[in-house]
């Protein structure tokens, strides 16, 4: 039997236990192509073995923006509880990109929400002119399309999806500099992720 860290048990104990007679097997030897082929048919084992591959890796990318423990393994949970229940909707001959994809704009969603905002903010500003170089093409791809679809927001509109995306400001912090009500910069926010909805796959709007 494979045995997944003690904290990722739990969140993956319901569909762990709809597998009862699926024979679990060594899948070290299969390509990554190979495993994903397998998960989407709805293979348990080898989705595991691609959780083993990655997870150190997604861990540390994660760890060295928020250096909390507890919040990068939050973060990592629901990556793979998502890569896993809608492994029907992705199409992908690799994961390795797609997934520290996520974890940058799942780290990004935390930052903007984290009552300790400034200080990651603070430490963020090194690590990312120190990592911008290596990131994935997957990354830097995705952000390239997100900020073209910007440009084509509104003014006020691309404004406050700038302030909340790359400022990171919260929507009360966005309504006071700009002096407008939060119930606006909420529409405002709602208007750009439908616009981002329209021109982004499945696969890649549920990171943002």
């Amino acid at each position: 039997m494979i045995n997944l860290p003690l904290h990722f048990v739990g969140a993956f104990a319901i569909s762990y236990l709809r597998l009862p007679n699926q024979t679990m097997s060594d899948h070290s030897a299969y390509t990554e192509n190979e495993l994903l082929v397998l998960i989407k048919e709805g293979s348990y084992p080898a989705f595991t073995e691609i959780y083993d591959r990655h997870w150190h890796l997604l861990f540390g990318s994660a760890y060295n923006i928020l250096r909390d423990r507890e919040a990068c393994l939050d973060i990592l949970q629901d990556i793979f509880v998502w890569f896993w229940e809608n492994r029907e909707t992705w199409e992908l001959t690799s994961c390795k990109g797609y997934l520290l994809t996520a974890v940058k704009f799942k780290t990004a969603n935390y930052i903007r929400n984290s009552k300790n905002r400034e200080s990651i903010i603070n430490h963020l500003g090194s690590v990312e002119l120190d990592h911008a170089k290596d990131e994935p093409y997957e990354v830097r791809q995705l952000e390239e399309l997100i900020k073209s679809i910007a440009t084509q927001l509104p003014d006020r509109c691309r404004e406050i999806f700038q302030m909340s995306r790359y400022g990171y400001l919260s929507n009360k912090e966005i309504a006071t500099k700009l002096n407008i009500s939060e119930k606006t910069v909420e529409n405002q926010l709602t208007i750009a992720l439908k616009r981002l909805r329209q021109k982004l796959s499945t696969s890649y709007f549920w990171m943002l």
